[in-house]
C-alpha cells in the first residue's frame, strides 16, 4: 500500500486500485490534504497499469462529512473522479455511510457506486447559500426531478432512494459496500482493458455536461501554462528583448 499523504492511500492488486480515504477521526471531512491526495490518486490510477479502481473510506460511520470547517479545502474539484484528472478507466464508490456536500458529489460522480443500506446522501448547500456548481451535472446521472427535489431542498436522501432514481447501483447490507465493490470491480477487471476504456470513453462523450462540468478541465490546461516554464522564459526573454527559447513545460 501507498500512503499517498496523512488523508489518502493507494493499493494496488489484480488491477484493482484501492483509492482509500484515511480521516475516519475526522469522518472523512474533506481537508486541503485530501483533496491533493486524491489528485494525485486520479493520476496514478489514469496513469498507471490498473484496469479499475474502487473509492472507499475508512471507519464505519461516513464516506464523507463533506468539507471540513477546520481546514477549508481549495480546489475541491481536484479530489472528484472524472473531473481533473481525464481517465478512461471505469472508477467505483463505495459508499459505508453518510456523504455530505462534495462527498455526494464524488459518489455522483463516479463510474458506479455501492451503497450500504444505512448510508445517506446530504447535499446541503441550499440550505446554507452555497454552491460550487459541480452537482449541477447531476441530470443525466439520476431522474431530473428527484434530483432537483434533492438538491433544492437540502433534505436527505436515504440509499434505498438514491438506489431508485439511478445515483448507485446496488444496496447492501452494513459493512459490504466495499467487499461488494471489489467484487464489482474484479469481474470488469477480467475483461478486455481496451474494450471497456472505450465503452466508458464513447458513452461520456455523448453523455450531456454541465458547464462547470466543461470549465474546469479547461482550467487544468490553463493553470497548466501559468505554472510553466515557457511562460517564465517569455517573460524573460521579452524583458532581455531577445527570442524565447520554449520547451514546451
Amino acid at each position: 500500500m501507498t500512503t499517498i499523504n496523512a488523508a489518502v492511500s493507494y493499493q494496488s492488486q489484480d488491477r484493482i486500485a484501492r483509492i482509500i480515504i484515511t480521516r475516519p477521526e475526522a469522518r472523512n471531512a474533506i481537508n486541503n490534504d485530501l483533496v491533493q491526495g486524491l489528485h494525485r490518486a486520479w493520476k496514478m490510477f489514469a496513469q498507471g497499469d490498473d484496469h479499475v479502481a474502487v473509492l472507499s473510506a475508512q471507519g464505519e460511520h461516513a464516506f464523507s462529512a463533506g468539507a471540513d470547517l477546520k481546514d477549508m479545502p481549495r480546489d475541491v474539484w481536484l479530489a472528484m473522479p472524472n473531473l481533473s484528472v481525464p481517465c478512461d478507466k471505469p472508477i467505483i464508490a463505495a459508499v459505508n455511510g453518510f456523504a455530505v456536500g462534495a462527498g455526494a458529489t464524488a459518489v455522483m460522480l463516479a463510474d458506479m457506486a455501492v451503497a450500504e443500506e444505512q448510508a445517506v446522501f446530504i447535499y446541503p448547500e441550499a440550505k446554507i447559500g452555497a454552491f460550487a456548481g459541480i452537482m449541477g451535472g447531476f441530470a443525466p446521472r439520476m431522474q431530473y426531478k428527484a434530483g432537483l427535489e434533492w438538491l433544492m431542498t437540502g433534505d436527505p436522501m436515504t440509499a434505498q432512494r438514491a438506489y431508485e432514481v439511478g445515483l448507485v447501483n446496488r444496496l447492501v447490507p452494513k459493512g459490504r459496500s466495499l467487499h461488494t465493490a471489489l467484487e464489482l470491480a474484479a469481474r470488469i477487471a477480467k475483461n478486455a482493458p481496451l474494450v471497456v476504456q472505450a465503452m466508458k470513453s464513447i458513452s461520456r462523450s455523448v453523455l450531456p455536461r454541465s458547464s462547470t462540468e466543461q470549465y474546469y478541465p479547461q482550467r487544468v490546461m490553463l493553470d497548466n501554462i501559468a505554472n510553466s516554464s515557457d511562460l517564465r522564459e517569455g517573460v524573460a526573454a521579452f524583458r532581455e528583448r531577445r527570442d524565447p527559447r520554449f520547451s514546451g513545460k
